[in-house]
């Protein structure tokens, strides 16, 4: 595990994971917990079909995700005071596999969701034809993709 502990050990795995639970489609927003302790993706939700919502809007939508995700933190204790829990988006688009505006905003839709949830908020990884990248980690990888019709 990398000295964050928000960051996926295997994040190619991690979204080959999340794929099984929610096939990656074009146009698609997904949002799932990874328990920290296994790195095994616990749950994952559609957030979004087609044209992202604004900002505010957006929040409000993860702040309720988190919600159905993640249980609620607890207040004592040493392992990371009830963090159990990372929340990764994956963002299902056309395009090269480097980031966007589109990421980014839901970065700042991540950091205003005020979710107060035992988890923290991970990277937001595209998926687009031609393989996949993390926002903030870089790494990326020609294999989960999306499918060309």
């Amino acid at each position: 595990m990398t000295d964050d502990r928000w960051h996926l050990e295997n994040a190619e795995q991690t979204l080959r994971d999340i794929a099984a639970i929610c096939p990656f489609v074009m146009g698609h927003v997904i949002v799932a917990a990874v328990y920290l302790a296994t790195q095994q993706v616990t749950g994952a939700r559609v957030a979004v079909v087609g044209e992202p919502p604004d900002r505010h809007d957006a929040s409000e939508l993860l702040h309720g995700l988190a919600e159905q995700l993640v249980p609620e933190r607890w207040a004592s204790g040493r392992d990371g005071h009830g963090m159990t829990h990372v929340l990764v988006t994956v963002v299902c688009r056309q395009g090269r596999v480097t980031p966007t505006e589109s990421e980014g905003a839901w970065l700042m839709a991540w950091r205003y969701s005020n979710h107060l949830r035992g988890a923290f908020q991970g990277d937001v990884y595209v998926v687009t034809p031609h393989g996949w990248g993390g926002y903030l980690d870089r790494r990326a990888g020609y294999e989960p993709c999306l499918e060309v019709a």
